[in-house]
C-alpha cells in the first residue's frame, strides 16, 4: 500500500547467485631486488659438469740435470777390425851412445853430439838436443852472436868412476828406430823397466 508521502517504509533486497570467476589479469611488473642477508648462506649447490681441457700452454724452463743413473754391463765385444796399414813404429833419442841396440827391427837413424843452452844463460830451451854430426846450414853469419845459443854437453866426472876416463868429453848421442814398438818411454839412471814394459 502506498502512503501519502510516497515513501516505502520497507526495501527487501533481493540477491542473486554469484557468478564466473574471471580470467587473468596482466602480470604485473618486477618487483624490486631483495636485500641479501651475508649472514644467511645457502647450502652448495651440486658439482658442475667437468669442462673441456684448454689448449697446451708453452714449455717451462728447463729442470737441472738429474742424478747420474747406475752404470750399465757392457755390451758385446764388436767383430775385429780390418789389419792395419803396415808401417809405424817410434823413435827414441839414446844418449851417451853412436849405436842402437842391436835387436829386430831396430835401426840407427843419426847419431851425433847432445848440445843444450848454457848453464849460466837463461832463456833457452830445457831439454837437450841431440845434434846431427853433418848440419846443413842454410845460412851462417859468424859475427852474429844475437838469439839463444847452443852449447856442446861435456861430462864433468873429473876422477869419479865409472865415468873418469871420459871427463870433459863431448856426450855422444844417436837417434834410433824401432817398428816393433808403438811407444817408447827413455828413464834415465834406470836399467830395468816398469811392470808391462819390455826392452
Amino acid at each position: 500500500a502506498n502512503n501519502s508521502s510516497g515513501i516505502c517504509p520497507h526495501l527487501e533486497l533481493l540477491r542473486g547467485r554469484d557468478g564466473r570467476d574471471g580470467r587473468d589479469g596482466m602480470p604485473g611488473p618486477p618487483g624490486p631486488p631483495g636485500v641479501i642477508d651475508p649472514a644467511i648462506q645457502g647450502p652448495p649447490g651440486p658439482p658442475g659438469e667437468q669442462g673441456h681441457s684448454g689448449p697446451l700452454g708453452p714449455p717451462g724452463p728447463s729442470g737441472p740435470p738429474g742424478p747420474s743413473g747406475p752404470r750399465g754391463s757392457s755390451g758385446p765385444r764388436g767383430v775385429a777390425g780390418p789389419p792395419g796399414v803396415a808401417g809405424g813404429g817410434v823413435t827414441y833419442v839414446r844418449w851417451g851412445r853412436t849405436t842402437c841396440p842391436s835387436t829386430p827391427g831396430t835401426g840407427l837413424v843419426y847419431k851425433g853430439r847432445a848440445a843444450g843452452s848454457h848453464y849460466q844463460h837463461s832463456g833457452g830451451g830445457a831439454s837437450k838436443l841431440c845434434l846431427p854430426d853433418d848440419p846443413d846450414y842454410l845460412s851462417y853469419d859468424s859475427s852474429d852472436f844475437q838469439g839463444g845459443r847452443l852449447y856442446g854437453v861435456e861430462y864433468e866426472a873429473e876422477s869419479r868412476q865409472p865415468l873418469g876416463s871420459v871427463d870433459d868429453h863431448n856426450v855422444p848421442c844417436a837417434i834410433c828406430y824401432t817398428s816393433t814398438r808403438g811407444t817408447v818411454l827413455v828413464i834415465p839412471a834406470k836399467t830395468s823397466c816398469p811392470s808391462a814394459w819390455t826392452r
